[in-house]
């Protein structure tokens, strides 16, 4: 058991977890990691989702962006910082952003940031501190009137399952030119991460108390970060898609 940290940390914090309630298939896994994206369109749209590190001492500051073609998504790069310091986090964002307009193929893409809003004001300062950069917008809630998105446990349910047709069905991979400051190493924390990303339970303790279940990859030390913002841009932008084909067909 000395190997499995997972199963050591699952016993003394009491959830129940093993490698059957692990979300994805290690085989849909390997498919994303080694197959060849479709050719790049040229300045296709990118998104961004950024994890600001809210979830406290096991979270990073998380990037990812990727870029959709008839149904795919190429992931573009990924980054990630241990800070809670903003001018640094700032700093790497608009760095990925550069790194992304240096690829001849994206240097005029419009690009969309998802920022996830779970705390306070971060998708504020985000925007504030980087509105400065040519062709980048921000997603807005319409109806929350805030810049951001919401990470409810409605939205990781939703995120997880169309991540996981998209994995089956083979749409997913990692772009030729893929960016990151450590390229190597987040693509060994994206594998890990969603090879460990699990349904966790919790037995209540009482009867006069309900047992829990949850969507989370942080067992034995780990992180889920990246993990949730691959899941959560797969979410928004098909999201986005049935938005403005549903727009179309009111117009017409």
């Amino acid at each position: 058991m000395q190997d499995r940290p997972d199963l050591i940390e699952s016993e003394l914090s009491g959830l129940a977890f093993d490698s059957l309630q692990c979300c994805f298939r290690p085989a849909d896994i390997d498919v994303l990691m080694t197959q060849e994206p479709l050719p790049p369109l040229l300045n296709a749209d990118i998104f961004i989702v950024v994890d600001p590190a809210g979830g406290g001492p096991h979270s990073d500051y998380a990037i990812v962006s990727f870029q959709r073609n008839r149904g795919t998504v190429t992931i573009t790069g990924i980054d990630m910082l241990n800070t809670k310091e903003p001018s640094k986090q700032f700093l790497l964002l608009e760095e990925h952003i550069h790194k992304l307009r240096s690829n001849l193929y994206r240097s005029n893409s419009k690009i969309t940031i998802f920022v996830e809003r779970n705390l306070a004001f971060e998708a504020e300062h985000h925007r504030h501190a980087l509105q400065h950069l040519p062709n980048v917008t921000f997603h807005t809630d319409e109806k929350a009137g805030r810049v951001g998105v919401l990470t409810t446990d409605s939205v990781k349910y939703a995120a997880m399952e169309i991540f996981n047709v998209m994995l089956r069905e083979r749409r997913v991979s990692l772009c030729t030119h893929f960016h990151s400051r450590e390229p190597k190493e987040a693509k060994i924390r994206l594998r890990e991460q969603l090879e460990v990303y699990s349904f966790q339970f919790k037995e209540a303790l009482n009867t006069f108390q309900k047992s829990r279940a949850a969507l989370s990859g942080k067992i034995g030390g780990m992180k889920d970060d990246i993990a949730i913002c691959v899941q959560l841009g797969c979410y928004w932008t098909s999201v986005g898609i049935v938005q403005k084909s549903q727009r179309g067909l009111l117009v017409e």
